[in-house]
């Protein structure tokens, strides 16, 4: 799994902290972020990582490309919400309205092994200090986001739901394109230490 060096994390922070110098009312979001981590990793040359960013939101090539020691490497970033009451992390992924509803195919593109995931999710704290952002660099093995099984989804409401073997919960939201969510228990997830700016 591709992790971000110490390096890397500090230049993450400082294009953080200077975003949030012009912009204090909200989040960085997930396409700037995509574009940050990649100024990040491009920051370190001791590292030798190369990266290319291909902006587009939800597509399956969209993200960061990394070649590392002549090996390459694809890297989602997401941005995410990490519910503490429910332990877990929320990510949104790929629109799957190409599949046209077949849960067969919809399934099989899921298993396929994809790129690796960061997500990044915010949090908004204002106490007597003033107002905080806080993000946390989250890594995410994509076996964990596999193991979907074919018949193994239910209609729940509007949705279609169901769980892999590690207690990942699938939803897919026909009304948003068939798009795909993963809740993910947080004791599956490496983070790093909270970056907070304000």
């Amino acid at each position: 799994m591709y992790k971000l060096s110490p390096r890397m994390q500090q230049n993450f922070r400082q294009c953080l902290t200077e975003f949030h110098s012009l912009f204090d009312g909200g989040r960085c979001i997930g396409w700037q972020l995509e574009e940050l981590v990649a100024r990040a990793i491009k920051s370190d040359t001791s590292a030798h990582h190369h990266a290319i960013w291909k902006e587009g939101g939800h597509d399956i090539e969209a993200g960061i490309r990394l070649r590392t020691n002549g090996e390459e490497h694809d890297l989602q970033i997401k941005s995410g919400r990490i519910l503490k009451r429910k332990a877990f992390l929320k990510l949104s992924g790929y629109r799957l309205g190409r599949f046209e509803g077949d849960l067969v195919k919809i399934s099989k593109f899921l298993n396929e092994d994809r790129a690796n995931f960061v997500a990044i999710p915010y949090e908004q704290v204002n106490d007597d200090e003033g107002r905080k952002h806080i993000y946390r660099i989250c890594y995410i093995a994509n076996k964990y986001l596999r193991g979907v099984s074919e018949d193994g989804w239910k209609q729940k409401g509007k949705q279609w739901i169901q769980k892999n073997d590690y207690e990942v919960e699938f939803s897919l939201s026909p009304s948003m394109n068939w798009q795909i969510w993963w809740s993910i228990p947080l004791d599956l997830v490496g983070q790093t230490e909270a970056i907070s700016i304000g």
